[in-house]
C-alpha cells in the first residue's frame, strides 16, 4: 500500500474524558451531543467569539481540524479505489470542551458563548469552572 488511507471514525461511543474539564478559563462551551466540525464552522464561531470579546488571548480553542475527508468525483462509477482529499475536519465526542474564555465578565463571556453556540450544528451547552458535571448555566438546545 504506498498512501496510508483515511478512516471514518464513527460518532457513537462513550463520552470524551480528554478535555472534558475546564483547565484555563472560567467559561466554556461543552459538547453534549457528538459530530463533526468542518474548519468553515469552527472559524465563524471563533469569529463571533472574538468580535463580541474584543480582547486578544483571552480564547482558548481545543477544536482542531485534524482528519481527512475524501470524495470522489461526480459521475465516476463505482469501484477503483478511494477517492482523493478534499478537506479536514474535526470530530467531536459527547462531553468535550470546545471553546473557554478567561478574565472577562460574565455576562459578556455568556453572550459569547451563547451567540456562537447558535452558530454550530451540534447541541452545546455553557459550563462554568468548578461546575463540569451536569448542571450547567445555560442549556442552549
Amino acid at each position: 500500500m504506498k498512501f496510508k488511507k483515511y478512516f471514518k471514525i464513527k460518532r457513537r461511543g462513550p463520552q470524551s474524558i480528554q478535555f472534558s474539564k475546564i483547565y484555563y478559563g472560567q467559561y466554556g462551551l461543552k459538547a453534549v451531543e457528538s459530530g463533526i466540525l468542518t474548519p468553515e464552522i469552527v472559524n465563524t464561531a471563533i469569529k463571533i467569539l472574538k468580535r463580541i470579546i474584543k480582547k486578544k488571548n483571552f480564547l482558548i480553542s481545543y477544536v482542531n481540524p485534524n482528519t481527512g475527508i475524501t470524495r470522489k468525483p461526480r459521475d465516476v462509477r463505482m469501484g477503483r479505489g478511494k477517492g482523493t482529499f478534499a478537506y479536514n475536519v474535526t470530530h467531536v465526542k459527547a462531553g468535550k470542551i470546545l471553546f473557554e474564555i478567561k478574565n472577562i465578565s460574565e455576562k459578556l463571556s455568556l453572550k459569547a458563548l451563547t451567540i456562537s453556540s447558535l452558530r454550530l450544528p451540534i447541541k452545546t451547552i455553557i459550563v462554568k469552572q468548578y461546575d463540569n458535571s451536569t448542571n450547567s448555566i445555560k442549556n442552549h438546545w
